[in-house]
């Protein structure tokens, strides 16, 4: 009897044991394992369903991005990784916060790009260069995010900028032309192409932003010597002072010229009469054509030139292209033709005051920038 009691405890004790290790493994090892699917890419409603399926708990956590809001960025574990049934799978996922359009900076400088990014509310990221023999050098070739988009204030924007043509080790080589460049810029990208651009001219005019290159000595595009030391011819940024000279200076001897021709007829006149007519000089009628014509040289002097540059984007077939100008003159259209994708357009245009220009490529706009 004793020993079917002994028995029975023992059976009792091994059953408990039993459920205690099968408890203990769910709730340590989880039971069976699954494969994790890969779910980057798919909407955060389609990925949770997907979860819960195989027996997954999915946790969201909302990430800034510039994909559209909802989407499953990345996941944890990662897609073919083993996870235990009942255990938590992590999804991140693009937030659905106010989004901004973002500028498309191709083609300009990058100095010019960089504010641009800063202004509209962005952040400017990394900058890579490289050599390019069709784009100038110091002008953005690429960005990423690319444009347009609308994406998350403060969003990173990483900019390709070119070298301009890899001249390697030769010795001759056409010099790079950084004329619209920042006088640092400048001096960097004439660095990297074995030049010295210690010499800096400065030029009083408003008509360019201060610090910006306006020319170089030799001038852009000449051959020269590695080594060679280049002049930068940068605006500073004042008015010229030698032209308001040259225009006061112009004004002291005209009136000379009414009081000279009376005293010659003087003498044929009474006394009294004499002393009445130096009065007469005071209208000076002659000097007023003159400063109109110093204006005008004035005007002249201080026409600004846009320098418009365009890649155009990759294309299946040629398209049109045309660029407007609209200044004080009107409106006209300064280049109108087909283009290939992967062109670059180079424009120099002349104006006064102010200038719109508009791209239009297939009929359609494409961007418009502003000079001042």
């Amino acid at each position: 009897m004793r020993r079917w009691i002994s028995l029975s405890l023992l059976a009792v004790l091994l059953v408990l044991i039993c459920s205690g290790l099968t408890i203990l493994y769910f709730v340590f090892f989880g039971g069976s394992s699954v494969t994790m699917p890969d779910l980057t890419g798919e909407s955060a409603i389609v990925a949770m369903e997907r979860l819960q399926q195989l027996g997954l708990l999915p946790k969201v956590e909302e990430v800034d991005s510039y994909r559209e809001p909802g989407i499953v960025l990345e996941q944890l574990p990662r897609a073919g990784e083993k996870i235990k049934r009942g255990r938590i799978a992590i999804l991140k996922v693009s937030s659905s916060g106010e989004r901004f359009a973002l500028p498309d900076v191709r083609g300009m400088q990058y100095e010019s790009a960089l504010k641009k990014i800063e202004e509209a509310g962005f952040v400017a990221g990394d900058v890579i260069r490289i050599y390019d023999k069709d784009v100038p050098p110091g002008v953005v070739i690429a960005q990423s995010p690319a444009a347009p988009s609308l994406v998350p204030a403060k969003t990173r924007v990483n900019v390709l900028v070119s070298l301009g043509p890899n001249v390697g080790k030769r010795d001759v080589f056409p010099l790079p032309d950084v004329a619209g460049m920042n006088v640092n810029e400048a001096k960097k990208v004439l660095s990297e192409a074995g030049l010295f651009a210690k010499n800096v001219e400065y030029v009083d005019t408003t008509s360019t932003e201060q610090g910006i290159v306006m020319a170089t000595k030799p001038k852009g595009g000449s051959q020269v010597t590695r080594g060679s030391q280049v002049t930068l011819v940068v605006s500073s940024g004042r008015a010229p002072q030698r032209q308001v000279a040259a225009v006061q200076q112009e004004k002291v001897p005209v009136p000379s010229k009414p009081v000279v021709v009376q005293e010659s007829v003087q003498p044929k006149q009474e006394n009294n009469t004499a002393q009445k007519e130096p009065a007469k000089p005071a209208k000076p009628v002659q000097p007023s054509p003159q400063p109109t014509q110093n204006k005008d040289t004035v005007e002249q002097k201080e026409s600004k030139q846009a320098k418009v540059r365009y890649p155009v984007p990759p294309l299946s077939r040629p398209l049109k292209l045309e660029i407007k100008a609209i200044d004080k003159q009107g409106e006209r259209t300064v280049l109108s033709k087909d283009v290939k994708g992967g062109e670059y357009i180079t424009l120099n245009i002349p104006y006064t005051d102010q200038l719109v220009v508009t791209v239009y490529l297939g009929g359609e706009f494409v961007w418009e920038e502003r000079y001042f």
